[in-house]
């Protein structure tokens, strides 16, 4: 089922920005302990590992992004095809293809948010330890190594990566990349089968859910918003919010969520 790749690729998304995140920790852990901590060479370099770490990771996930998308969206192309006994080529069509960086660009734009906030967090930590420790040590009379000990002694040293969303709730940053990623493949899938049935001609789709008694299993929609069916973008944030266990497929086709 489409349901279980999604959910895969998610979590595999969800454990590599966790490395990310783990690494960044190790770096701030490491950087409490730097023999010229709260000078500014040392700050700068701390930010410079940070940028090199985010950097590799972007890189490597840019291949995840491409490889990924790509299979859901021609899956969704060959499912669809298959469910209209179509004998059309199964490569993506251009219109699809457009559509599929599009949609990829913007999942990437999103992480790349996530990861500079993340960077301003590590930043703002860094400076206010640095803060505290000179004013300990100024005010004390004592050294700034001896301050320095005695912070961590008092303090967490953990940063908490996370992401706020609209309604100021809070997430972890990796729950937000988990997030992201399933919201993202599952918007591909449908898209990719609203745009493959619209090209031959159909006008409508439904909403097939994993469970048949779910009120949104069989709900008709439109590709226009003349129709009395409501609309993809109407009914999109709510049936197929990220954790949806819902799909589009042709109208009266056999298929499994």
């Amino acid at each position: 089922m489409i349901q279980n790749r999604l959910n895969q690729e998610a979590d595999q998304a969800a454990a590599r920005y966790g490395l990310l995140v783990d690494g960044w920790q190790g770096l701030f852990g490491r950087a409490l302990n730097a023999i010229d901590f709260g000078t500014a060479s040392h700050a700068a370099h701390f930010i410079s590992e940070a940028l090199e770490m985010a950097q590799t990771y972007m890189r490597q996930e840019a291949v995840a992004f491409d490889d990924v998308f790509e299979e859901i969206a021609s899956e969704a192309h060959q499912t669809t095809l298959d469910q209209i006994a179509s004998n059309d080529a199964n490569e993506l069509t251009e219109r699809v293809t457009d559509h599929l960086r599009t949609a990829q660009q913007y999942a990437a734009d999103e992480l790349l948010a996530q990861i500079n906030r993340d960077l301003a967090l590590m930043r703002r930590a860094l400076q206010r330890v640095a803060l505290e420790v000179y004013a300990a040590s100024r005010s004390r009379g004592i050294s700034q190594r001896q301050a320095l000990i005695e912070y961590r002694i008092g303090n967490v040293a953990e940063l908490d990566f996370a992401f706020h969303d609209r309604t100021n709730r809070k997430w972890s940053s990796r729950k937000f990349v988990r997030t992201l990623w399933r919201h993202s493949l599952l918007s591909v899938y449908n898209e990719v089968v609203m745009l493959t049935l619209a090209d031959h001609g159909l006008r409508r789709a439904r909403v097939v859910h994993l469970d048949p008694n779910a009120e949104s299993h069989d709900t008709l929609i439109a590709f226009s918003s003349s129709a009395d069916l409501p609309t993809y973008s109407e009914i999109r944030d709510t049936i197929f919010h990220p954790n949806a266990n819902a799909i589009l497929a042709m109208e009266g086709s056999s298929v499994s969520a």
